[in-house]
C-alpha cells in the first residue's frame, strides 16, 4: 500500500507532544500506513484534549476532512478523507468500557504499554485478550481470528496472568476463562464466558447506551452514492478507482450494489425463468428484448419500486443511520429516465416521477458522460444514436437534480477519478463541517 501522510503526520505529531497513547492491535505496518484496517487508538483522559488538537492540526496539514463521527462518551470513532487517502481511527479515552461499565482499567492499559520501532503499542498477549473480551461482549461470538492468538500463546495465559490483567473479572470467569483457552474450545464457551462477564461488570444502568444508539438514528454517519451513466461511460473504470480511497476513511465498509438494494430477488428468479447466481452477469446487449406492455411495465416497475423503498429501508437505511457505511449503487432508480428498455418496461414520465417521490434520494448523484462518440467507441453495445440520446436526457437530469453532479469521463480517467473525489469529499465534509470533537 501508498504511504498515507495523515497517519505518518499523526504518529509524528503524537511522539513530538509525547502524547500518552497506545495502538492496541494491527500496528504492524504503522506509521507509514495501515494496511488495509483501521485504529484502535487508546489515549490517556488528560491527553484526550491535547489529541483533538492534534487531529484538527493534522487534518488542515493534509487538507482532509472530517466526513464520519459517532459520537461515544467512552470510544467514538472518527473518519478523515482527502481526495488521495482516508484514515478511520476508534478512540478509547482511559478506561475501556462495555456499555457504561469499566471492563479494563486504565491504569491496566498503561502498565503494559510498550513500543513497536517509534509506535506505542499494548502488549500483544493483553491486547489479544482485550480483543476477545470486546467482541463477546458486544456481539455475544467471536471470530476465529481473535481466538488463534490466544491459542498461540496459551502458555502465557496462566490464571495468574489473567486475574492480574483482568481484576474486575470474577474468579470464575477467570476460571472458565482459563480452561477454555487450554482446551482451545473458546468457541463452545462464548455464551457461557458473556453471561459470567456480564454478571460481574454491569454495575450501572445499560439504558444510557440505548439511548446513545438511539441517538445516533440522527447522526447519520453514512452515506449513499449513485453512479449513472450510459454503456461506455466508466462507471466500473470510476468504481473501482475510488472504492478503495473510500475503505481507507470507512475500514473496509463500502457496500457495493447493482442498480437497486437487491433485497428482493430479480423476477426472472422469482418466476422460475432465472436461476439465482452470486456471480455479477455481465449484459452485453441490454437492448436485445422488447419492453413489456402497459400492464406488464406497470407490474415491473411496482414490484422493483418496493425494492428501493422496502428493501431500502431494510438494508440500506439502518446501515447509513447508525453506523460509518457508504453504499454505492452501478445505476439507481434514475436509470428509468434514462434507458426504460434496459429494465423491459415502457412508462410515462409523470409515473416514473410518482416513484421518485418514494425512493430515498442518494447523498450524491455521480453523472458520468461525456463526448458521445468516444464514449460509443468505447462499448458499442446499443448504437451511436442512443447513446447521443441517453446522454442528453442525462445531462437534462443533472441539470434539474440538486445532488447530480456532472463528471466528464472521457477525459484522462486520472482527471475523472480526481473530479470525482473532490465532488464526493466536498458533499461528506459538509455534512461535518462544523462539528467539533
Amino acid at each position: 500500500m501508498k504511504d498515507n501522510k495523515f497517519i505518518i503526520n499523526l504518529f509524528s505529531l503524537f511522539n513530538k507532544e509525547d502524547i500518552e497513547y497506545c495502538v492496541l492491535r494491527n500496528y504492524q505496518f504503522l506509521p507509514k500506513h495501515t494496511g488495509g484496517s483501521d485504529i484502535d487508538l487508546w489515549v490517556s483522559t488528560k491527553d484526550v484534549p491535547r489529541l483533538y488538537t492534534i487531529l484538527e492540526k493534522v487534518k488542515n496539514e493534509t487538507k482532509s476532512h472530517l466526513v464520519s463521527y459517532l459520537i461515544d462518551t467512552h470510544c467514538p470513532k472518527v473518519c478523515y478523507l482527502n481526495e488521495k487517502e482516508g484514515c478511520q481511527i476508534d478512540i478509547f479515552k482511559g478506561n475501556i468500557y462495555y456499555q457504561n461499565n469499566i471492563m479494563i482499567s486504565e491504569q491496566s492499559i498503561k502498565t503494559n504499554i510498550t513500543y513497536y520501532k517509534d509506535i506505542k503499542i499494548l502488549d500483544d498477549c493483553f491486547a489479544n485478550i482485550i480483543a476477545f473480551l470486546k467482541e463477546i461482549m458486544n456481539n455475544k461470538r467471536c471470530d476465529d481470528k481473535y481466538i488463534t492468538p490466544i491459542y498461540a500463546n496459551k502458555d502465557v495465559y496462566k490464571k495468574e496472568y489473567l486475574q492480574a490483567k483482568c481484576p474486575l473479572f470474577s474468579p470464575l470467569f477467570i476460571e472458565k476463562f482459563y480452561d477454555a483457552i487450554q482446551k482451545e474450545n473458546l468457541t463452545k464457551h462464548t455464551t457461557i464466558l458473556y453471561q459470567l462477564a456480564k454478571k460481574t461488570i454491569i454495575k450501572k444502568s445499560i439504558s444510557f447506551n440505548k439511548i446513545r444508539k438511539m441517538k445516533r438514528l440522527f447522526q447519520k454517519p453514512g452515506y449513499v452514492i449513485a453512479v449513472l451513466g450510459t454503456d461506455g461511460s466508466g462507471k466500473s473504470t470510476i468504481i473501482n478507482a475510488i472504492t478503495p480511497i473510500i475503505n481507507e476513511a470507512f475500514h473496509k465498509s463500502v457496500i457495493y450494489n447493482h442498480l437497486r438494494p437487491n433485497v428482493l430477488p430479480e423476477l426472472g428468479i422469482l418466476l422460475g425463468k432465472k436461476k439465482k447466481t452470486d456471480k455479477t452477469i455481465i449484459v452485453t446487449n441490454p437492448h436485445s428484448q422488447e419492453p413489456s406492455g402497459l400492464i406488464g411495465s406497470i407490474f415491473r416497475w411496482g414490484y422493483y419500486l418496493l425494492d428501493y423503498t422496502l428493501g431500502y429501508m431494510k438494508s440500506v437505511f439502518p446501515q447509513i443511520r447508525t453506523k460509518s457505511k457508504v453504499f454505492i449503487f452501478d445505476r439507481y432508480y434514475y436509470d428509468y429516465y434514462i434507458d426504460q428498455r434496459r429494465s423491459r418496461i415502457s412508462l410515462p414520465h409523470w409515473i416514473l416521477r410518482l416513484g421518485e417521490c418514494l425512493v430515498p434520494t442518494p447523498d450524491i448523484i455521480l453523472c458520468l458522460g461525456g463526448d458521445p462518440k468516444k464514449i460509443y467507441s468505447r462499448k458499442p453495445e446499443t448504437s451511436l444514436k442512443e447513446v447521443i440520446r441517453q446522454t442528453y436526457v442525462l445531462q437534462e437530469f443533472c441539470h434539474n437534480h440538486r445532488k447530480a453532479i456532472w463528471i466528464d469521463t472521457t477525459t484522462t480517467p486520472q482527471e475523472s477519478m480526481n473530479t470525482t473525489m473532490e465532488a464526493i469529499v466536498k458533499m461528506m465534509a459538509h455534512r461535518f463541517e462544523h462539528t467539533k470533537l
